[in-house]
């Protein structure tokens, strides 16, 4: 480790400003995911209150009206998607014109750009502290160039979040064991865990991580008492952050707890076959952690396993990475709810990130001394955001080779798309512009009420037209279909089945369709009596001005008639 950090802040500092560029500069991309209203909304109404309530905000029965429907995580996520989305919501409605919605996610989709930013250049410069520059290079560019996990940070949901301050905390209370006055730097330590379980219950399994390291580092009695008060420091954060938890704490706490044990199950494609997410196979995790990245990192992490494991006794913190990153793969092996590809564990990336780093400065030093070996190095490693740019703005749909790519996983059934981001903007502007005033859409599948209505643009409104939930399919004159298949229902595979349906846009990567626009002859029109207006039928705390929503991309959807 170098004396002098000022290097290595200075390279984290670049490294973070460089995806803050990159990610901010392609925010608009991705569709309207399915968790982002539901993340925004709570956000925008905690600020809204707090903001007309002032300290009454705190009492009871504003406590109870505001958290009560949205217990299941902790606020921190969306209180930064909240700010975020209100802050912006002027120069949003300026620049491309109001949300009909009143959501403005887009403006939300700031913070976890601006986190996932903080967290590419937390990792460059605690790698490049510990190895040097090379690793704080590898290890940034590593995490910024995952096509899912720079995905995920354009989406205005808690992952990105989780990710930023769990590695966060995991780095802080490492870095705390080690030092000179161990006390006040746990404290400190303390609160960055507080904050993380603010995020999201992911972050309780910090616990036996740290707990392990500080006995293999100090004295039982010394690491028991430093561990202690660094988990009590953590608690009285998280409740404090929480102020559901300040009235009937423990029978809420409770509650918390069985959020994620108790809830509706969610249906996965797994393999060709349609899984309940406590039935997926045990090896469901290890195999999307495999096939997501690209396979040169990995090989590049694997190369920093196996260095870890070799010098553990000089430099035991790779191990402590790598027991992060098992701890996660090992817990959804083991019949707790999983789904949604990488998402559930999106937040060991950045502890692979650091490994693929540690391994790449193993093999720098042996071959960087050497042109031809520095230009390889180089080359190989800025040709791994090949997957990111080409995938992008569906990251999220990103299969390495492994699996032979998006096509590979297609033939074998693992999920195409799985939470919406497809609907894209540039397919709903298709749909606009086709669209007849008063016809009816439905977007399939839906999995809350709702959902229909907040996917739907100001470009739609101007026609009339609300986009309907999966419920208006067997009526719709089109139909906006995410090739989610574990939650197609008969009624829409009749539909799209149907010789006269025509697919007439579709939105995907490498041939594979990922979203696409079905239209249906009418049989018969409904009087204009029948229909309420579009700008009616959207919530009333959700209504905003209706005027262009800014140029459209030149990426056009593909056509097929």
């Amino acid at each position: 480790m170098s004396p002098n950090p000022t290097p290595h802040r200075r390279l984290g500092l670049a490294a973070g400003l460089l995806a803050a560029l990159l990610t901010l500069a392609t925010l608009r991309g991705p569709g309207l995911t399915i968790d982002e209203p539901l993340d925004v909304r709570p956000g925008r109404d905690y600020v809204a209150l707090l903001q007309r309530a002032g300290w009454r905000f705190f009492e009871r029965a504003n406590v109870d009206a505001l958290f009560r429907d949205n217990a299941e995580h902790p606020p921190l996520g969306r209180w930064l998607l909240g700010i975020a989305s209100k802050a912006l919501e002027p120069f949003e409605a300026w620049i491309f014109g109001p949300d009909p919605t009143g959501l403005y996610v887009l403006s939300g989709r700031v913070a976890p750009a601006l986190a996932f930013a903080v967290l590419v250049g937390l990792i460059a410069a605690e790698a490049a502290r510990r190895w040097g520059a090379a690793a704080g290079i590898a290890s940034a560019w590593t995490l910024l160039v995952m096509p899912r996990v720079f995905g995920h940070a354009h989406l205005a949901a808690l992952d990105t979040f989780l990710g930023l301050f769990w590695t966060l905390a995991l780095l802080a209370a490492a870095r705390a064991v080690d030092a000179r006055r161990p006390l006040p730097v746990m404290l400190a330590a303390g609160v960055l865990w507080g904050l993380a379980l603010l995020t999201k219950i992911h972050a309780w399994f910090l616990v036996p991580l740290i707990l392990a390291w500080a006995l293999i580092r100090l004295r039982p009695a010394k690491a028991l008492g430093l561990v202690s008060a660094w988990g009590a420091v953590g608690v009285l954060v998280f409740v404090a952050g929480w102020p559901w938890l300040w009235y009937e704490t423990f029978p809420r706490w409770g509650a918390f707890w069985g959020t994620g044990v108790v809830r509706a199950s969610i249906r996965v494609e797994y393999f060709g076959r349609i899984w309940a997410d406590r039935d997926v196979p045990w090896h469901y995790p290890w195999l999307y952690f495999a096939v997501t990245v690209p396979i040169l990192l990995h090989v590049m992490g694997a190369v920093g396993v196996a260095r870890g494991w070799r010098e553990r006794r000089e430099d035991p913190f790779p191990a402590l990475l790598i027991a992060s990153v098992l701890l996660f793969l090992l817990l959804f092996s083991m019949r707790v709810p999983v789904y949604d590809g990488e998402r559930l564990f999106l937040l060991v990336f950045p502890a692979w990130a650091m490994l693929a780093g540690f391994g790449f400065a193993a093999a720098w030093r042996r071959w960087g001394a050497f042109r031809a070996g520095r230009a390889a190095l180089v080359g190989l490693m800025l040709g791994q955001a090949y997957g990111a740019a080409s995938m992008h703005p569906f990251g999220l749909s990103y299969y390495n080779l492994l699996v032979g790519g998006l096509p590979g996983a297609e033939r074998l059934g693992l999920e195409p798309t799985y939470w919406g981001d497809a609907v894209d903007r540039l397919l709903l502007d298709e749909l606009a512009r086709r669209v007849e005033p008063g016809e009816v859409v439905a977007l399939a599948p839906t999995l809350y009420p709702g959902q229909g209505v907040a996917t739907t643009t100001a470009a739609l409104v101007r026609r009339d037209v609300v986009i309907r939930d999966e419920s208006a399919v067997p009526e719709a004159d089109w139909i906006l279909v995410s090739r989610r298949r574990a939650y197609w229902s008969p009624e829409l595979v009749q539909r799209l089945a149907d010789p006269s349906a025509r697919r007439v846009a579709s939105r995907g990567r490498q041939g594979v369709w990922l979203s696409g626009l079905w239209k249906f002859p009418r049989t018969q029109r409904p009087s204009p009596d029948a229909s309420v207006r579009a700008v009616d039928r959207i919530d009333e705390d959700r209504r905003g001005s209706l005027v262009d929503p800014g140029p459209k991309n030149q990426e056009r959807p593909t056509s097929r008639d």
